[in-house]
């Protein structure tokens, strides 16, 4: 059952359990902060990611705690400038294309993951029915909220 969800461009979803997209916002952070340009997004969108070394607990329903505060997996995209949602494209390709290439069977899972997320990404640039390879029954509404550095 799914229990984290991102909200892509266009209003539709992508859901997958909790740790599936804690692993897959792990790789994209990892390849964003070698992004010229998105040092401030990758500091921003690093609160959300739980590593093994940080003392982090599961909170059993789709995020963490830390410091006493629930951090969810759920993310909206639209939130972002598009400069920091362009970067976390391409740190989401960059993680697709280090996973491949290691060629490790344990990595197939995840693959699968990245794949589909950037499937989903061509779909909406292609300006399909946001309907189609949607994880949610409904399209998202715009939100009000800006989030993360660059806005102004």
């Amino acid at each position: 059952m799914a229990s984290a969800f991102w909200t892509l461009e266009d209003g539709r979803g992508f859901a997958r359990r909790w740790s599936g997209m804690a692993c897959i916002l792990e790789l994209i952070t990892d390849e964003l902060k070698n992004i010229a340009g998105a040092e401030d997004f990758y500091n921003y969108l690093e609160w959300f990611v739980i590593r093994e070394d940080d003392g982090d607990e599961y909170n059993d329903f789709g995020g963490f705690i830390r410091n006493d505060e629930n951090i969810m997996f759920d993310i909206d995209l639209r939130t972002f400038t598009p400069i920091n949602r362009a970067y976390f494209w391409e740190a989401t390709q960059k993680a697709l294309i280090k996973l491949k290439m290691q060629k490790n069977e344990n990595n197939e899972g995840i693959i699968f993951l990245l794949t589909t997320l950037l499937d989903m990404h061509k779909r909406i640039k292609k300006g399909e029915n946001p309907m189609e390879l949607n994880d949610m029954s409904t399209i998202e509404p715009e939100p009000s909220e800006k989030l993360g550095p660059g806005w102004k």
